[in-house]
C-alpha cells in the first residue's frame, strides 16, 4: 500500500507545483483555491504515510470538504454567470450582425465604389459597386496591385493617394479619367486610413464616385463664362433682390464701370434719369413673373455721358421655378440711334428743302420754254425732264429712308387688290404701255409680309416700262400661290437688268467703285422684299429681258382675323 500512496502524493505535489505555476504566470486568483485544495489534499496522503492518527489525518480532510462545499457554490454561481455571458454575446452578435447587414445594404446602395486597399497599394476586397470601374471583376482583384487594374496614369494618382493615407492617415482626394470605347468617364476618389487593434498595419479604404455629369456641367459651365468673358455685349448678373453679382469685360468697357464698383450695387447705378417710373416699374414686374423683358433704355455711364442700349433681361429659376436671378444683356446702340437722327435730318430736307427748290427750278424751265425758242427752250425742257428725274429718285430714296425708319412688323396682308391698284396706278401713268396680268390664286389669298409690300411689285413694273426700249413697252405680271408660298412674276422684253447688277442685290458680288446700278428702285424692292421675309430672285428672259420674282411665305386664313 506504500507505493500507491507515495506515487498519490507525488501527483498532488506535482500539482501544486503546477497550479503555483499556473497562477504566477496568468495572475488569476482561481489558481489560489486550486493550490489550497491540492495542498491539502497532499498533506492529508503525507498525514496517511507517516500513520498520523486518524483525528489529525480528519483535518485537512475536512478542510477539503469545506473546500468542495464552496466550489460547487462557486460552479454554480460561474455556470449562472457563464449562461448570462452567453446571452450577452448572443445579443452583441446580433447587434453586430445586424450593423454588418445595415453596413452592407447601405454600400450596395452606395452610388459609390468602396474597396480596401493595403499599404502597398494592393486591392484586399470589393466592399462595394459593380466592375465597371475596373478592367478586372470584382472576384479577380484581391491580391492584385493598382497598376494591374486601372490605367497607367490613373494608377499613379491613385497609389499616390493611398500611399499618402496609409503614411500620414490624411484623407486624400484625386480626380482620375477612365478611357472606354464609348468615352471618357470621370471618377473622384477620397482615401481612409482603416486602423486595428493592437496592430501596426494600416489599410486604406478608397471610395470611388462618378463624376462625369459634373464634368461635363464644369465644361459647359467654362465655355459658357468664355463665351459671356468675350462678348461684346454688356452682361451683368443680379440675385432676386436685384443685387449685381457679376459683370462681364464689354460691361466694363461700356459703362465705365469697374467689377468691384458695380458688384452689390444695383442697376440704378446705369439710371440716367431719362426713363420712366413706370418703365422700370414695368420691367420688374415682367421679369419677377418669370417672362423676359425686351426694350430701349437710355443710361448713364460713370463719366455721366448717355448711351443708348437695346436690353433683354430674363430670369433664371430653380427646379421648382421660383426665380432666383436675373440675367441683363445690354447692346450698345448708340451708333444706330446718330445714324437714324442723321437720315431723319435728311429725310426732312429730302421731303421738304429738295422738293420745294427742284418744283421753283421745274417752274422756271416750264417759263423759259413759254418765252423762249431754238436752243434755249431746247435746254429748258432738258433741266425739266432732268429735274423730274431728279423728284422721282429723291421720292423713291425718302421712301427707301422711311423703310429703314419703321420697324417692319410682318403681318398678314391680302395681296391681290393692293397688286390690281398698283397695275391700275401703272396703265394711267403710262397709258400705252402693255400690260398683262394673269392670277393662279384665290383673290383672298395672304402673304405675310409688311405693310407697303405692294410698292415692291410697283416699282418692279415702273421699272419694266421706263426702261423698256420697245414700243409700246410690254410687261407681264404674274401671281401664283402653293400651298406655302405666294409667288409674283414681273417679265419684260427691254434690254433686261445687267447681270452684275442683280448679282449685288443677291448678295452674289460685292459692291466697289466700277459698280454702277441703274437707281434706287431695285434697291427698294430688295429691301421690302427682305423686310417682309421674302426671297428675291432674278433670272433672263427668253428670247430678250428680264425675270424677277418675289417669293413670300403664305398666310393662313383664320376666320375673323384682319389685314393691315
Amino acid at each position: 500500500m506504500t507505493a500507491p500512496i507515495l506515487l498519490s502524493l507525488l501527483l498532488r505535489v506535482l500539482g501544486v507545483g503546477l497550479s503555483v505555476y499556473l497562477l504566477y504566470r496568468e495572475r488569476d486568483r482561481r489558481f489560489v483555491f486550486l493550490v489550497v485544495l491540492l495542498s491539502l489534499m497532499a498533506l492529508r496522503q503525507a498525514l496517511t504515510l507517516f500513520d498520523v492518527g486518524s483525528a489529525v489525518r480528519e483535518v485537512p480532510a475536512f478542510l477539503v470538504s469545506v473546500l468542495a462545499v464552496g466550489l460547487a457554490f462557486y460552479l454554480v454561481r460561474y455556470v449562472r454567470e457563464e449562461n448570462e455571458t452567453k446571452e450577452r454575446l448572443r445579443e452583441m452578435n446580433a447587434q453586430l450582425q445586424a450593423s454588418r447587414n445595415r453596413l452592407r445594404a447601405a454600400m450596395n446602395a452606395s452610388p459609390e465604389y468602396i474597396f480596401l486597399l493595403d499599404g502597398a497599394a494592393r486591392y484586399r476586397e470589393v466592399l462595394s459597386g459593380e466592375d465597371e470601374i475596373t478592367v478586372h471583376p470584382p472576384e479577380d482583384l484581391a491580391g492584385r496591385a493598382v497598376e494591374e487594374v486601372l490605367p497607367e496614369e490613373t494608377a499613379s494618382a491613385v497609389r499616390e493617394a493611398v500611399e499618402r493615407t496609409a503614411e500620414s492617415g490624411e484623407i486624400q482626394r484625386t480626380e482620375y479619367p477612365m478611357r472606354r470605347d464609348d468615352g471618357v468617364e470621370w471618377y473622384e476618389a477620397r482615401t481612409a486610413c482603416v486602423r486595428y487593434p493592437d496592430e501596426e498595419v494600416r489599410d486604406v479604404l478608397l471610395t470611388a464616385r462618378d463624376v462625369t455629369e459634373r464634368k461635363e456641367r464644369e465644361r459647359k459651365l467654362r465655355r459658357f463664362r468664355r463665351a459671356i468673358e468675350t462678348a461684346g455685349h454688356a452682361i451683368y448678373i443680379t440675385d432676386d433682390s436685384g443685387r449685381i453679382t457679376y459683370v462681364n469685360p464689354a460691361f466694363e468697357e461700356i459703362t465705365g464701370y469697374a467689377s468691384e464698383e458695380a458688384v452689390g450695387r444695383t442697376p440704378d447705378l446705369l439710371d440716367s434719369g431719362q426713363m420712366s417710373e413706370d418703365y422700370f416699374a414695368e420691367l420688374w414686374s415682367t421679369v419677377r413673373s418669370g417672362e423676359v423683358w425686351e426694350e430701349e433704355i437710355l443710361n448713364e455711364r460713370r463719366d455721366g455721358s448717355l448711351y443708348y442700349a437695346q436690353q433683354t433681361v430674363a430670369p433664371v429659376t430653380d427646379e421648382s421655378g421660383t426665380v432666383r436671378e436675373f440675367v441683363a444683356i445690354q447692346t450698345d446702340i448708340t451708333p444706330l440711334k446718330e445714324r437714324e437722327r442723321q437720315l431723319n435730318v435728311l429725310s426732312r430736307v429730302l421731303r421738304h428743302n429738295l422738293r420745294n427748290e427742284m418744283n421753283l427750278i421745274l417752274g422756271k424751265a416750264q417759263t423759259i420754254q413759254e418765252s423762249a425758242d431754238g436752243a434755249i427752250a431746247s435746254d429748258a425742257a432738258q433741266i425739266e425732264r432732268v429735274g423730274e428725274r431728279l423728284l422721282d429718285l429723291a421720292e423713291t430714296y425718302r421712301e427707301i429712308l422711311d423703310l429703314i425708319e419703321t420697324s417692319g412688323a410682318r403681318h398678314r396682308i391680302r395681296l391681290v387688290d393692293r397688286i390690281r391698284a398698283e397695275v391700275r396706278e401703272l396703265r394711267e401713268a403710262h397709258p400705252n404701255a402693255e400690260v398683262e396680268v394673269a392670277f393662279d390664286c384665290p383673290e383672298d389669298v395672304a402673304a405675310v409680309a409688311i405693310p407697303g409690300i405692294e410698292r415692291a411689285v410697283g416699282e418692279l413694273l415702273e421699272n419694266a416700262v421706263v426702261h423698256s426700249d420697245r414700243e409700246p413697252p410690254e410687261v407681264e405680271l404674274h401671281v401664283e400661290s402653293t400651298a406655302d408660298h405666294v409667288r409674283i412674276r414681273v417679265a419684260d422684253r427691254g434690254p433686261g437688268i445687267p447681270p452684275t447688277e442683280w448679282e449685288i442685290l443677291t448678295g452674289e458680288h460685292e459692291i466697289d467703285p466700277l459698280s454702277h446700278g441703274t437707281g434706287l428702285g431695285l434697291w427698294l424692292v430688295h429691301w421690302l422684299v427682305t423686310r417682309a421675309g421674302g426671297h428675291l430672285s432674278f433670272e433672263e428672259n427668253d428670247p430678250r429681258g428680264s425675270v424677277v420674282t418675289i417669293q413670300l411665305q403664305r398666310a393662313s386664313d383664320p376666320e375673323g382675323e384682319s389685314d393691315e
